[in-house]
């Protein structure tokens, strides 16, 4: 297999094909390399062309150009996935101010419906789990321990665990990933600096209320309501606060 199928230029033109409305030839990859940053001769093109054909991801259709193959297919949407997860990766890596109310403002357009599905799919159980981690975080609080690091994401996490809806649950993955403990760290900080620490344990409570009651719309709009606050705090620390010190927060492991 010639060197230049692993450099990414092969991905390219493989894409540069199959995004076309049809066959194409040397001078269309051509304009569609040039819009990817890679400058190449039709000339270079065409060889490389042949050797797509030569290993089954590309084929001519007669004078008009070439089209890809089921196996280029293949290999251009296995990029696409690489290349989203590559910018999934970069989406979740939140190391400033902006990046953190960027992450809330995601999270209150995925939760409250999430939390709608969830509501649906409850059960007791469900419902006595989330009791109990509404009660440890009032404890910790009472007992003025050391901030409870993660156990209001971990309300957060299990309040929507089942949503049945596939693209929710992709999504939660994301914006709720464990990856982001530490942003729930300076979430914290940031409610304790306002004397707040505590109205999320009552929202939560109400939260679990509305679940219990298998109250789909009430169970959403106070999850909004929760993130809407969330994000208000952060915004009111920001203007009271230097951004550097929750950016010094959010890289701390």
């Amino acid at each position: 297999m010639p060197r230049w199928l692993d450099d990414g230029v092969a991905d390219a033109i493989l894409t540069a094909i199959d995004e076309a409305d049809g066959p194409v030839g040397a001078r269309q990859v051509r304009i569609g390399l040039a819009g990817r940053g890679h400058q190449l001769s039709e000339s270079s093109i065409a060889r490389r062309l042949r050797d797509l054909d030569a290993q089954g991801l590309t084929q001519p259709v007669g004078s008009k150009g070439r089209t890809v193959t089921a196996r280029g297919a293949e290999v251009v949407r296995r990029s696409r996935r690489t290349a989203s997860g590559a910018d999934l990766a970069a989406a979740t890596e939140i190391k400033t101010a902006e990046d953190l109310l960027n992450l809330l403002r995601a999270r209150r357009a995925i939760e409250p419906e999430a939390l709608r599905d969830a509501t649906r799919n409850t059960t007791p159980a469900h419902v006595e789990q989330l009791r109990g981690i509404v009660e440890a975080h009032r404890q910790q609080l009472a007992a003025s321990e050391a901030v409870p690091r993660d156990v209001a994401l971990r309300f957060h996490r299990e309040a929507t665990t089942p949503t049945q809806n596939p693209l929710v649950q992709a999504m939660l993955r994301i914006v709720l990933d464990n990856t982001l403990d530490r942003v729930e760290e300076a979430l914290d900080v940031i409610l304790e600096a306002h004397h707040h620490a505590d109205i999320s344990v009552s929202e939560h409570e109400a939260i679990v209320d509305a679940i219990a009651d298998g109250d789909e719309e009430r169970a959403s709009e106070l999850m909004r309501a929760h993130l809407d606050r969330l994000l208000n705090e952060v915004e009111k620390f920001l203007v009271m606060h230097d951004s550097g010190l929750v950016e010094r927060m959010l890289r701390r492991r």
